[in-house]
C-alpha cells in the first residue's frame, strides 16, 4: 500500500531543486500531487489534414517528412525549418535553436505534429510544435493535462513526476 504522506523528494526524477519548485505549488506529499489537478486539458487525438487547418488554430496533423531539416539565420537566431506533406497539401514546421532536430527526422516518415497554424499566402506554417513519430503517443495522440506551474518548472517535467508516481 502507497503512503500519501511520503515526501515527493522520494519520486523517481525529483532532487532537491525540484522539491523546492514542486513545494512553490504546495506540492509537499505524494497526497498533494496527486491531488493537483489540472487547470484544463488540450484535445490532441483528433487529426486533421493539412487542407482542412484553419489560421490560428492549435491542431494536430499527420504528415511525413519531405526534405531534411534546414537550418535559417534570422536576426542571430537560428531557425530548424522542415517540409512535411499529406495528401491534402503541404506545409512548414519551424523551430528555433533547436539543432539537434536535425538528427530526428528521416524523409518519407510519417509523424504527427501538434501546435498553432499560420496561413500567409496560402502557405501554411506551424512554429514550435510538439511532436512523434508515426505510432508514438508521448505528446500526441491522446487528451493532455495543463496544469499551473510556477516559473522554471514545465508541463513535461510535472506530468513524468506525476507518471513516476503512479508507476
Amino acid at each position: 500500500m502507497i503512503d500519501l504522506k511520503k515526501d515527493v523528494k522520494f519520486i523517481k526524477g525529483v532532487g532537491p531543486n525540484r522539491v523546492k519548485l514542486l513545494n512553490k505549488l504546495n506540492i509537499y506529499t505524494l497526497e498533494d500531487l496527486i491531488t493537483y489537478y489540472p487547470r484544463t486539458y488540450e484535445d490532441r487525438s483528433k487529426p486533421k489534414s493539412i487542407a482542412q487547418c484553419v489560421n490560428g488554430e492549435e491542431a494536430l496533423i499527420e504528415a511525413v517528412a519531405c526534405g531534411r531539416v534546414i537550418d535559417a539565420r534570422l536576426r542571430g537566431k537560428t531557425m530548424q525549418k522542415l517540409m512535411v506533406r499529406d495528401e491534402t497539401g503541404s506545409a512548414t514546421i519551424m523551430w528555433f535553436n533547436q539543432s539537434y532536430l536535425k538528427s530526428k527526422f528521416e524523409v518519407g516518415h510519417k509523424y504527427t505534429f501538434y501546435g498553432k497554424i499560420s496561413e500567409t499566402y496560402g502557405k501554411k506554417t506551424m512554429m514550435s510544435p510538439v511532436f512523434d513519430e508515426e505510432g508514438q503517443t508521448k505528446n500526441t495522440g491522446k487528451i493532455i493535462p495543463i496544469y499551473p506551474l510556477t516559473y522554471q518548472l514545465n508541463q513535461n517535467t510535472l506530468r513524468r513526476i506525476i507518471e513516476n508516481r503512479i508507476t
